[in-house]
């Protein structure tokens, strides 16, 4: 009967061993050894660039330091953080890794002073975040990340590094994303990061240009026919560039006094440059399919247009993106609300800013015709 049990049993405590195995064939199994990190736990994320972090494994820290992460299937390509305490660290690591190792103090981990072994996807993030500390510009910045191979640190490094950076980071933050894969949530959520921040960029530089006796920023734009209206044509006449959009309700009470000095004023040398803002914004059209996307703007447009009937805005110039708020002609003006106008003099320089009604507009005109 004995003899009977245990072979059994033998077999039973092979299978428990192999399960508790900090190795693990055909996975990934990350290894950890922190000095003085006994007695606290430890927590495995994957995170995105400019997005959400995902927590994959919690583990417990044993008296000597020790914790792994162990998957039974490879970790997809892509940036990992490991969080111990106030203490983290984020690494790259390739789905061909199989056993990772890191060792090195529990305060050196959020400084990179750690040693990486069975990763050199993870021990190139390691040397890179280690150097950025030496260099002295973003000319050697640029410099070391066209050395990094894999794409996933250099985006995350110059991500982390250049958020300050202002215009001058935007074409490395543009080069970064350009390396990441296409359909990568890590290059969606970047780009859009690229987007906001290119978008705060210009509208802090309209607040420089977009003042009286400045020159008008020139904008060429689509007209609901899908003809190029440009601003910079009516150089000659006096313009009233206006903002406005179809949904706006105000706009549209505002444009029966436009009309009105329209009509008062068009062979004196004045005219009107209509800019809208109908039509769908960048984050939306992320969420949609390109057919989507057109059959949305479609509509938007055909709005736009019915409106400018309705409200019989006669004149030949109207121009839109048909991208809402995401547009760069509202950037280029610092245009955050609507209605806004601008009115601009015959050698195309900003006069006023922000004419309602038409006694204001009116009286503005009198001093430049």
């Amino acid at each position: 009967m004995m003899r009977t049990l245990l072979f059994p049993l033998l077999l039973l405590g092979a299978i428990l061993s192999g399960c508790s195995s900090s190795e693990n064939s055909g996975g990934t199994v990350i290894n950890v050894h922190l000095e003085q990190a006994n007695g606290l736990s430890a927590n495995l994320d994957r995170i995105t660039i400019a997005g959400e972090k995902e927590m994959l494994r919690s583990a417990p820290i044993d008296a000597d330091g020790n914790f792994s992460f162990a998957f039974a299937e490879p970790l997809p390509d892509g940036l990992y953080q490991i969080r111990v305490g106030a203490q983290k660290a984020t690494l790259a690591l390739d789905d061909a890794d199989g056993t990772v190792s890191l060792t090195g103090p529990l305060s050196g981990l959020s400084a990179y002073d750690i040693e990486v072994d069975g990763s050199a996807t993870a021990a190139e993030t390691v040397r890179v975040m280690d150097r950025i500390q030496e260099l002295g510009g973003l000319e050697e910045f640029e410099e070391m990340i066209g050395e990094v191979e894999n794409p996933y640190t250099a985006a995350y490094v110059t991500f982390m590094s250049l958020q300050r950076a202002g215009e001058a980071g935007v074409d490395l933050h543009r080069a970064a994303i350009q390396r990441l894969p296409e359909g990568d949530q890590n290059r969606q959520n970047y780009a859009a990061y690229l987007g906001e921040l290119e978008k705060q960029l210009a509208f802090m530089k309209s607040q420089e240009l977009i003042q009286p006796g400045q020159p008008a920023p020139d904008l060429q734009l689509k007209n609901p026919q899908g003809e190029t209206v440009s601003l910079s044509d009516l150089r000659g006449q006096v313009v009233l560039l206006d903002f406005w959009a179809a949904w706006c309700r105000p706009c549209r009470q505002e444009n029966p006094n436009v009309v009105r000095v329209y009509n008062k004023y068009k062979d004196q040398g004045f005219t009107i440059f209509s800019v809208s803002l109908d039509g769908v914004d960048d984050s939306q059209a992320a969420r949609l399919t390109p057919e989507q996307v057109e059959e949305a703007r479609e509509t938007q447009r055909q709005k736009w247009a019915a409106a400018i009937e309705q409200d019989g805005l006669v004149w030949e110039n109207h121009g839109s993106e048909l991208r809402f708020w995401s547009g760069d002609a509202s950037a280029k003006y610092g245009v955050r609300a609507i209605p806004a106008t601008f009115l601009i003099d015959r050698e195309g320089k900003i006069v006023e800013i922000g004419l309602r009604g038409a006694a204001s507009i009116e009286r503005a005109l009198q001093q430049i015709l």
